[in-house]
């Protein structure tokens, strides 16, 4: 009997393991997914809020919206993967989509949509370059090989003299 209550403490505390891991994960996501909302809020809301007069709610969900898709998409999926400098491209892409659909979407704005996105997201990228940083420091696996940290390659290349046929002379 003592050996069976020994196996089920030792089998508990394995799952309560397994959950404080799955725990920390999660907890590991939620405060660099909170700075990335706040820093889209406070740039959209200082280029759409108060240069463009958007609503403060249009705002807030525009800034929801687009930080919670380019945290899963870009951050996670592809910034572990590829280059920085293509992160960047595709934030920026994602940024002016969803800055032109959310100011299409609120009708009673009357933004120029085109001039208000590229403004937007050039801001947001600028922040996203700042972020990517702090994501490749404190929050992304320490040990993960990264593509964008390409190791110096030096390749070296081979000389030597050119061989040439003689092509003046007939042959006999």
């Amino acid at each position: 009997m003592q050996g069976n209550g020994s196996q089920r403490m030792i089998a508990h505390s394995g799952k309560n393991i397994e959950n404080q891991q799955q725990e920390v994960t999660w907890m590991q996501n939620i405060k660099p997914l909170l700075i990335k909302i706040a820093g889209h809020f406070i740039l959209l809301y200082l280029v759409l809020g108060l240069i463009y007069g958007m609503s403060f709610f249009g705002v807030l969900f525009t800034a929801l919206l687009l930080g919670v898709i380019s945290y899963f998409l870009a951050d996670l999926g592809l910034l572990p993967r590829t280059a920085d400098w293509f992160v960047l491209i595709s934030d920026f892409g994602l940024a002016f989509s969803v800055i032109w659909g959310m100011t299409r979407f609120f009708a009673h704005n009357n933004l120029p949509g085109l001039p208000v996105s590229l403004g937007a997201a050039v801001v947001i990228s600028v922040f996203e370059y700042f972020y990517h940083q702090y994501l490749a420091d404190y929050v992304l696996q320490k040990g993960v090989p990264r593509r964008s940290k390409a190791s110096s390659l030096r390749y070296g290349t081979e000389t030597a003299d050119e061989i040439r046929p003689e092509t003046g002379k007939k042959q006999q």
